[in-house]
């Protein structure tokens, strides 16, 4: 601004410039820079910009005015050193797989059999689903927005992200059951200072979720293959949070829902930790796993997960070593999301989706010397049969 005469262009200009830059910079951010190059590779190059902005403005002074630009130029350089936020760590997801899959046609994208499973991957608009059939039966396994890395779009997952709430810090987490990855990665993005494994019986799988999910192994993100259990045995190191979520096909291996395995997931929680507990509502296997986890958990909770079809409205059951009424989780829940920025409002997912845990419980109890498991979960299940 030269003089007051032309106060009035030199702001004009300078908002509208602001403004249009705004909107050009939201939706080129949103929808292109973040899918191919990540928020952090982003936010180091505006800096990188904006730096040689001011350089230019210095060095196109004319001699008179070089000294108070060059003092400009110094204490933005110092204003944006002394605010640099703490580098994100590397996200646990390759953005050049999933803009190449979101570019790809609607429809199946690849079929794989393994010794475990046979498995799928099909594209739905921004959706990349992985599912595993048996005779003709498709049983959803999990889904990712190759859009938006921070979306859940399975609402089972969702609800699991409930279990964060209880732990003081988060330093170490464990995830049985890998999927396409999507419950560690949103983890991931939200607790970028834990360590978090994610143990996956099907090599299969893994291959499936690196080739086509995107997943990729970091400092502080790790893909173990191996059985669950097997895996907590050999690990005495304790995780403050462990998301069980082992699913084959349509049900969950008998090993890995008897009183014994509860009872090693526990042993393998910190002092404060939370394990939750990914389970179908069929009547008699649902009840007995319930019954089972609550004589190894003195503090249990169950949340449905709202999904709007029966067959898919997965119950999460989380155990607790601390006790917490609900209006303490609720209380915890508002901190925890003041603290980590979930994407989805965890006292919200727990106003929506808490139920009560039944006074008595029927089921029978299920053990390594006995866990019908099969049997229980035949009686009244629903299924979604492949077009």
């Amino acid at each position: 601004m030269e003089s007051k005469a032309n106060a009035g262009t030199v702001s004009g200009t300078v908002y509208g410039i602001s403004t249009a830059g705004s909107i050009l910079g939201t939706l080129v951010t949103t929808f292109f820079l973040i899918p191919l190059i990540g928020t952090r590779a982003i936010t180091i190059s505006l800096g990188i910009l904006g730096l040689l902005g001011c350089a230019l403005l210095v060095g196109t002074a004319s001699a008179s005015r070089r000294p108070v630009r060059l003092g400009v130029l110094v204490g933005l350089l110092a204003s944006q050193i002394a605010t640099l936020p703490p580098a994100r760590a590397e996200d646990s997801f390759d953005p050049q797989i999933r803009k190449a899959m979101l570019a790809q046609k609607d429809g199946r994208i690849a079929h794989l059999e393994t010794v475990y499973n046979d498995i799928f991957v099909t594209k739905e608009a921004n959706l990349l689903k992985l599912s595993f059939q048996w005779k003709g039966w498709r049983f959803y396994q999990s889904q990712t927005n190759l859009a938006d890395p921070d979306d859940l779009p399975m609402p089972y997952s969702r609800t699991m992200s409930i279990a964060a709430i209880f732990p003081i810090d988060i330093k170490r987490v464990l995830v049985l059951g890998l999927g396409g990855g999507s419950i560690p990665v949103y983890l991931q993005r939200f607790l970028p200072d834990a360590t978090i494994d994610a143990v996956e019986l099907d090599p299969g799988v893994i291959d499936v979720a690196r080739k086509y999910f995107g997943l990729r192994e970091t400092g502080k993100f790790h893909l173990i293959p191996g059985d669950a259990r097997m895996f907590l045995n050999r690990q005495p190191e304790p995780y403050d949070l462990i998301f069980v979520d082992t699913f084959t096909g349509s049900y969950i291996p008998f090993h890995l829902m008897t009183k014994e395995f509860y009872q090693l997931v526990r042993n393998r929680l910190s002092p404060h930790g939370v394990a939750a507990f990914n389970f179908l509502p069929s009547k008699d296997v649902f009840e007995s796993n319930v019954r089972t986890v609550s004589l190894v958990f003195e503090h249990i909770d169950i949340f449905n997960s709202g999904a709007r079809d029966d067959w898919e409205s997965n119950v999460i059951v989380l155990g607790r070593l601390d006790p917490s009424s609900d209006a303490e989780t609720l209380q915890k829940a508002v901190a925890a999301q003041e603290r980590y920025k979930f994407r989805f409002d965890v006292s919200k997912l727990i106003t929506e989706g808490r139920a009560p845990v039944p006074k008595e419980l029927k089921g029978k109890v299920l053990t390594d010397d006995f866990a019908a498991a099969d049997v229980l979960d035949a009686r009244g299940r629903r299924y979604q049969r492949e077009k």
